[in-house]
C-alpha cells in the first residue's frame, strides 16, 4: 500500500491557497483621511433635531464633512434616541448614530459609519478626555456578508 497522506495534504493546501488568492478584496474607502477625527457634542446634536427626508451635514476635524439625508430618526425608549443618514456623496455609506440620556441627565453618543462594499469605516466613540473622535476601522473584517452564506 503507497501511503496517500502526504498528497492528500498537498493537495488540501493547495485548494487553500488558492481560495485564499481568489477571493477579491474590497476598496478602502476612507484612506486619504486620517485615522482619528474629532467631532463636537453641537455637531452630533444637530442629527437629532433633524427630521426624516432633510438633509444634513456634520462637519468632523481634518475637513471631513458627512453630508447625507436623514433616513430615519426615532425614540425608542425615554433615553435612546438613533437615527441613521445615507450619504449619497460616499456612495451610500451610512452614519448610524445614538444619543444616550444617562441616569444623571448626561448625554453620550456613540455611532458607526459603515458601508458593505468597502474594507473600512469609522467607529464613533467618546475618547478619555470627554471628546468625541471617530476612529477608523476595518469594518470588513468585523462585519459578515450575509450573501455569502
Amino acid at each position: 500500500m503507497k501511503p496517500y497522506a502526504p498528497y492528500a495534504l498537498s493537495l488540501f493546501l493547495s485548494f487553500i491557497i488558492m481560495t485564499g488568492f481568489g477571493q477579491s478584496a474590497k476598496p478602502k474607502q476612507f484612506s486619504s483621511f486620517p485615522d482619528m477625527m474629532s467631532c463636537s457634542e453641537q455637531e452630533l446634536s444637530k442629527v437629532f433635531t433633524t427630521s426624516p427626508g432633510q438633509t444634513i451635514s456634520i462637519s468632523f476635524s481634518n475637513n471631513f464633512t458627512f453630508s447625507g439625508i436623514v433616513k430615519s430618526n426615532i425614540s425608542k425608549y425615554a433615553n435612546l434616541q438613533s437615527a441613521v443618514i445615507v450619504s449619497p456623496d460616499f456612495s451610500n455609506t451610512i452614519f448610524n448614530v445614538s444619543k444616550i440620556v444617562k441616569a444623571d441627565g448626561s448625554i453620550a453618543y456613540v455611532g458607526h459609519i459603515v458601508n458593505k462594499n468597502f474594507f473600512d469605516g469609522f467607529d464613533l466613540k467618546k475618547n478619555a478626555s470627554g471628546v468625541y473622535q471617530l476612529k477608523k476601522t476595518e469594518s470588513d473584517r468585523v462585519i459578515q456578508d450575509c450573501t455569502q452564506l
